[in-house]
């Protein structure tokens, strides 16, 4: 980190989040604005307190009052600060600014290669920010679990929770995928006790059946792992251990890749804490895909139009 002439450090995204953490209590509209910083701080630079008041949902005047708890006399010196982080650690302004906003202004631009820029950016802020040790735990937790291992994700995280299902689901019996469902819910968590696991994944716009799911897993004891996009989602505090990872996206949809990495990184460190039983649970799985004839054969018959179709 380059210190300002000032003999001061400029404001990285990690001592904004100390800044926040330090405040003793927030209100939820200062929640709101603490998880939309924590999710865009690089573009942060971009905003003024308009914007930070729209995308955050709440009204100026409690972002006014946000920026004066972070210790700013203004909302100006607060942007100066961001200015200032941009020039001395030279970012290029093309990465920070919204992607989305260039591919609208110009037509001619490279989507593939804009959207492989962000995605790697995203891998290598998640990576930093990842604490190795408490991942290797986590990943521990979930092949030594002696009870379930429940896995959740709603809305459009469910087809990450059930890719991750899906990997540990063929290595351990005891994996359990909570589907989207109402009614027959409790019936499936009316049994949760502290041998339990809940893997949650929880990302911006956040389900409200992942937060109530959390909630009963932490009421009955059971460890809780957080998947999320920001250090300040609604169940932060709540969680055992929490994994964060960058989701900054090109379309109006938030990125996939690095919480895929991140699901397929856990998946791979798990393998390490199961014993040799793996390999013949792994043959007996094949065996049981073959007996129902699950997967197309590696080559298929190729089947050729008629003329009659063609035409």
């Amino acid at each position: 980190m380059i210190k300002r002439k000032d003999g001061r450090y400029p404001m990285d995204a990690k001592s904004l989040l100390e800044k926040i953490r330090k405040i003793k209590s927030l209100t939820t509209s200062e929640a709101k604005i603490a998880d939309y910083f924590s999710r865009n701080y690089a573009d942060l630079v971009f905003d003024n307190v308009s914007s930070i008041s729209r995308n955050s949902e709440v009204s100026k005047a409690t972002v006014v009052r946000f920026i004066a708890k972070l210790g700013y006399g203004k909302f100006s010196d607060f942007h100066d600060e961001l200015r200032k982080v941009v020039q001395l650690t030279h970012d290029s302004l093309h990465i920070r600014y919204p992607i989305k906003k260039k591919l609208m202004n110009d037509p001619e631009e490279d989507i593939l290669a804009n959207h492989f820029t962000l995605v790697t950016k995203n891998l290598q802020q998640t990576h930093d920010q990842i604490d190795l040790k408490a991942f290797k735990k986590v990943a521990e937790m979930m092949a030594s679990v002696s009870g379930r291992l429940f896995i959740t994700g709603q809305r459009s995280s469910y087809a990450l929770a059930n890719l991750f299902h899906n990997m540990i689901r063929r290595v351990s019996s005891r994996a359990t995928l909570i589907e989207p469902q109402g009614a027959t819910l409790p019936d499936l968590l009316l049994d949760v006790d502290d041998r339990d696991i809940l893997f949650a994944i929880f990302r911006h716009p956040y389900a409200r059946q992942t937060y109530s799911i959390a909630h009963h897993f932490s009421e009955q004891k059971a460890p809780v792992i957080l998947l999320t996009d920001s250090e300040f989602s609604p169940l932060a505090g709540l969680e055992d251990y929490r994994i964060v990872v960058k989701s900054e996206g090109v379309s109006i949809f938030t990125s996939s890749a690095a919480i895929v990495a991140v699901l397929e990184s856990l998946n791979v460190a798990a393998l390490k804490y199961f014993d040799e039983s793996i390999s013949t649970r792994l043959e007996k799985v094949e065996k049981m895909y073959g007996k129902f004839d699950v997967f197309c054969s590696r080559n298929p018959t190729r089947h050729r139009r008629s003329k009659k179709n063609k035409q």
